[in-house]
């Protein structure tokens, strides 16, 4: 009998070396704001709201780093927000994940090839995780050509 086993593969990654350029909604959408650069990259751009207000953040493209931007809004350490797209206003929790680190809901963004990041939505907290592809694509595309911002 044919049984398949999943596979996890861990790849390491030198902090900084990844810059998530292709981010989008669940309709969509693309993320990227090339007019507000954090560290001279082009931000992802996200409406936020918490309690009863509501702006923009600015969230720095690179894999693993926090250098973000509030605009028309102040978000104190420790708030739970939310994510929505500022183009067409689509939710971008993800209801099925919770942060591994505080319990709090996580905000996921879709990637090119079917891969989705992941954050925690409560400010101070670091938690996130990048799926590119799954496993088998993974091996698979190890014999290929494609390179890694193909993905991101």
């Amino acid at each position: 009998m044919n049984t398949k086993e999943k596979i996890r593969i861990e790849i390491e990654m030198p902090t900084d070396s990844l810059k998530v350029e292709h981010a989008t909604c669940p309709n969509g959408h693309l993320l990227a704001d090339p007019t507000v650069k954090i560290n001279g990259k082009p931000s992802i751009k996200v409406k936020v709201r918490y309690k009863d207000q509501e702006g923009l953040i600015y969230l720095d493209p690179v894999y693993g780093s926090y250098e973000n931007i509030e605009r028309g809004i102040s978000i104190p350490k420790g708030a739970v927000v939310d994510f929505f797209c500022p183009v067409c206003g689509a939710d971008l929790k993800n209801p099925d994940e919770f942060c591994q680190v505080c319990s709090s809901s996580m905000f996921m963004f879709h990637l090119p090839h079917g891969g989705i990041i992941e954050g925690c939505l409560k400010k101070g907290c670091m938690f996130h995780k990048l799926d590119i592809v799954d496993s088998e694509q993974q091996l698979a595309r190890l014999f290929t050509n494609d390179t890694m911002s193909s993905f991101l």
